[in-house]
């Protein structure tokens, strides 16, 4: 084919691959791109079919859109722009899939978002990769650049690797932009980890906590900073605490296989064989296999060794996590001032549940949801508590 007739085969694939059949129209204009011929001109236009093809690949198609991903590197492109950013949509898509792919399958694919944003180049991010939308229900959603820094910790975190400085560059960046966001401090706490700094990564996750008090891995992550021979009790309340938070327990058999090392290292072991029994059920029920880490704590168990319910005693110590996480912020004297009672014909997951309203002595009010602090949620009003707020929000009372 003529360089003309290359051109417009190229440019009219556009069409047809926005149309839906990227696909065959990416393996139709390929030859061009891999022999050489396909002029500079149409560089951009088959930019434009890739993407279009990376789109429309199946979930399980990680090879191929590797493949993708490495020619589109190869094209003539300018950047930044709206293309390569959405590029970088596909490669988050993949980064995802690929890690899908990987669990419990060592066999399978592997992809690297960090490598890719050593091509990408941190520089290129737009002001519309940071912009964040809304979902159907008018949350805000994570923008791109925070999906990337979730995906690209993770893979840090997974290869225990150090960050380069232009991550941290886009890191620092986002914590600026959205400093409550308790995912990006909880982020920054997984870089300060990974560096050794556990005092800068604890405070990073109090932070975390404070906006977010009912996630389950940020307790966990708080917990593991804590140096367990020396505050053992306070390591596990803050598992405890993880236990506690809303969460599915399918993704908590690693917070129970803290606590049974915590436990073993103490010499109780009953309950670290409860918590190990727990976490058995729990993988066998899911058909998952059962980690070498699990295999080593369930050794260290003297035979004949009869389970014992922990949580009694995890009770007793659940305070020192509140207070590790609370305490720097100023207790308020307050008095149960109103009652709301939850709309009956609501139910289902996340249906409400009785509310007060409370009071202080300067007359200033605030809501909080006694059930999340462990107090009966039918004691009179006039009850005396004390709160400790964040952002003008109770995130701890208690009973005076």
């Amino acid at each position: 084919m003529s360089p003309e007739e290359i051109i417009k085969k190229v440019s009219d694939g556009v069409d047809a691959a926005k149309a839906g059949n990227a696909l065959a129209t990416y393996t139709e204009c390929l030859p061009f791109f891999a022999d050489g011929s396909l002029p500079l001109k149409s560089h951009y236009a088959f930019a434009w079919i890739l993407y279009y093809a990376l789109h429309q690949s199946a979930d399980s198609a990680v090879m191929e859109r590797k493949r993708m991903l490495a020619n589109y590197f190869k094209l003539r492109v300018v950047t930044p722009h709206k293309l390569h950013s959405m590029i970088l949509t596909e490669a988050v898509r993949l980064a995802k899939d690929a890690r899908n792919a990987a669990f419990g399958n060592d066999k399978a694919e592997p992809f690297s978002l960090v490598s890719f944003m050593r091509l990408w180049n941190f520089a290129n991010l737009r002001p519309g990769d940071w912009r964040r939308k809304k979902s159907p229900d008018g949350k805000p959603m994570s923008s791109l650049a925070e999906k990337v820094i979730t995906l690209y910790v993770s893979e840090l975190q997974e290869k225990s690797l150090q960050p380069d400085p232009a991550f941290m560059q886009v890191m620092e960046q986002a914590l600026a932009a959205f400093p409550d966001s308790f995912n990006l401090l909880s982020q920054r706490a997984a870089i300060h980890i990974l560096a050794g700094e556990k005092e800068e990564a604890s405070r990073m996750l109090k932070a975390a906590l404070l906006e977010a008090p009912g996630k389950f891995f940020l307790w966990s992550r708080l917990a593991s900073v804590v140096d367990a021979a020396a505050q053992p009790h306070l390591q596990i309340a803050l598992l405890f605490k993880a236990l506690k938070a809303p969460g599915q327990e399918q993704f908590k058999g690693k917070v129970r296989m803290a606590l049974a090392e915590t436990l073993e290292a103490r010499g109780s072991y009953p309950m670290a064989l409860h918590e190990l029994e727990k976490v058995k059920s729990l993988y066998e029920a899911n058909g998952w296999h059962l980690s070498k880490r699990f295999n080593e704590l369930l050794k260290k168990i003297p035979a004949g060794t009869v389970p014992a319910d922990p949580t009694d005693a995890y009770r007793r110590v659940e305070h020192m996590a509140d207070e590790y996480v609370y305490d720097a912020l100023p207790a308020i004297a307050v008095k149960k001032d109103y009652h709301k009672n939850p709309d009956p014909n609501k139910t289902g997951y996340g249906r409400p549940v009785a509310a007060w309203r409370v009071i202080d002595a300067d007359g200033n009010k605030y809501w909080l949801t006694p059930s999340r602090h462990g107090i009966d949620p039918d004691l009179p009003l006039g009850t005396p508590l004390t709160i400790r707020l964040h952002a003008d929000k109770v995130v701890k009372a208690s009973l005076d």
